[in-house]
């Protein structure tokens, strides 16, 4: 990632020969862990701590003047890389440990201590990329002010935080291959999608608990009937995959490989489209990748009717924010405009994504820390990332928040107040529904559910093949 950095300030430690002067934070606890931080990076530049640890520059030298919290692990992580020797690296830890508690605990008590997200790499931008330019990402130009921008890479991903890590950060884009433009003008290939008179064949709104499975070996589909019940009504006789969303469930297998929607009542099911390598849900809408990864449609909501709305991806990601997809080249990702060829960058590759019903996170390529996107809440394109917890294994989201597994892939956690709880195994799949989250185990004999209320864990059914899971709307 790229991004110009200043000298002014806290950032002019980063020149060879220069030292910094006293830590100027608002408390004495908040010099105290900077002057720790100081010590700890002797003799290293902001420059070589910002490639380091993706962290800009500035926030460097906020970090080491006192005038930004270091995040804990970033801090930790910063000891460990220090400190060669065993015995001195766990006594600078339980110093660290020490030193940032008693920072956090007095910027509690004063409220001036700055917590809002800031820029991190501030400075002069860089040229933008050609179109499809792989990991690069500039700054927009500061002579006038930020824009998102559509069509191509011209709008920059500096990720950025207060009280917490600046992230090199993420994702996989919608992006043609080669010379093709995904937003080019004339008449895309229908991928398949076709409008050929079919019946106006429409998906049901669901009702009921949301949760649905697929039995062993693809035998039936059922849907959970919900607590006290402890039964599952069979809706269906076969399939291979589920998707569940505000737009209705659909699944592939139930008669071939096409797309079938349920139509709401046992047994009755209607093919909507044609196989894909990859189908996603947005709200009302359905998205499909094409056999090939070659383009992406939308269906128009009834019958066998698709319209193309972009070029190549590996991956589709669909939730409340919105509908997001990778590039098959160099994993960036961007956010589908609303419109046919309409797609805005959002960020480098990472290697997972999760949607909550308001945000986009992603997990950092090496996996050491999860960051969240911030371009619905601000227009900057230079803070559209903050750090938002630890290292983790995969992310799992919905309705019900954020969680993921740790990084052995055995342990499940909750995302709650900027940091990962554990709360049981993993097992074979992870569905966040509404307000609850239920998981398949390993050996895919049982289906539990957890409910964040009492924190406790139900047995609910099993055994199954997959599950899905969304949060019903209310039907006609």
């Amino acid at each position: 990632m790229t991004g110009g950095g200043t000298t002014d300030g806290a950032g002019s430690a980063g020149r060879a020969g220069r030292r910094q002067g006293a830590p100027r934070g608002r408390t004495e606890q908040a010099n105290a862990l900077a002057s720790f931080v100081l010590e700890v990076t002797d003799g290293v530049t902001l420059r070589e701590l910002a490639e380091r640890y993706h962290v800009g520059k500035t926030m460097w030298g906020e970090y080491r003047s006192g005038q930004k919290l270091v995040p804990l692990d970033l801090l930790e992580r910063l000891v460990a890389d220090r400190t060669p020797d065993e015995a001195t690296r766990v006594s600078r830890t339980r110093t660290a440990r020490r030193l940032h508690a008693a920072a956090v605990d007095a910027a509690v008590v004063d409220a001036a201590v700055v917590v809002t997200v800031v820029d991190a790499a501030a400075g002069a931008p860089d040229p933008a990329p050609e179109p499809g330019a792989p990991g690069t990402v500039p700054s927009p130009p500061t002579d006038r002010a930020p824009r998102r921008r559509r069509h191509r890479l011209a709008v920059g991903a500096t990720v950025t935080a207060a009280v917490a890590v600046v992230a090199l950060l993420l994702l996989v884009a919608l992006l043609p291959s080669g010379d093709e433009n995904i937003s080019a003008g004339g008449k895309p290939p229908s991928g398949g999608a076709s409008r050929d008179g079919s019946p106006p064949v429409r998906a049901a709104p669901l009702t009921g608990t949301g949760v649905f499975a697929i039995g062993p070996d693809g035998d039936g589909v059922l849907q959970w009937d919900g607590p006290g019940a402890g039964d599952w009504t069979r809706i269906g006789d076969t399939a291979k995959r589920l998707w569940a969303g505000p737009a209705g469930l659909f699944a592939t297998g139930v008669r071939g490989d096409g797309l079938f929607a349920y139509g709401g009542s046992p047994g009755r099911w209607h093919q909507v489209g044609e196989a894909g390598a990859d189908f996603a849900i947005s709200g009302t809408r359905v998205y499909r990748l094409a056999p090939d990864r070659g383009s992406v449609h939308v269906w128009d909501g009834r019958g066998t009717s698709w319209t193309w709305v972009g070029g190549p991806a590996s991956r589709l990601y669909g939730g409340g924010p919105g509908l997001f997809a990778t590039n098959p080249k160099d994993g960036r990702i961007f956010k589908y405009a609303g419109r046919p060829g309409e797609w805005e960058f959002v960020g480098t590759a990472g290697a997972d994504f999760a949607l909550t019903d308001r945000h986009l996170y992603g997990l950092t390529p090496d996996r050491a820390m999860v960051t969240r996107w911030l371009a619905p809440e601000t227009p900057d394109a230079d803070e559209r990332w903050t750090w938002a917890a630890g290292p983790a294994g995969a992310l799992f989201a919905g309705a019900a928040g954020l969680f993921s597994t740790d990084p052995t892939g055995t342990r499940l956690r909750h995302y709650a107040k900027n940091a990962w709880h554990d709360i049981g195994p993993a097992g074979a799949e992870v569905r966040v529904a509404g307000r609850e989250v239920f998981v398949l185990t390993d050996d895919r004999t049982s289906v539990r559910r957890w409910d964040p209320r009492t924190g406790t864990w139900t047995r609910v059914g099993g055994p199954a093949g997959t599950l899905a899971v969304t949060v019903p709307r209310a039907g006609p």
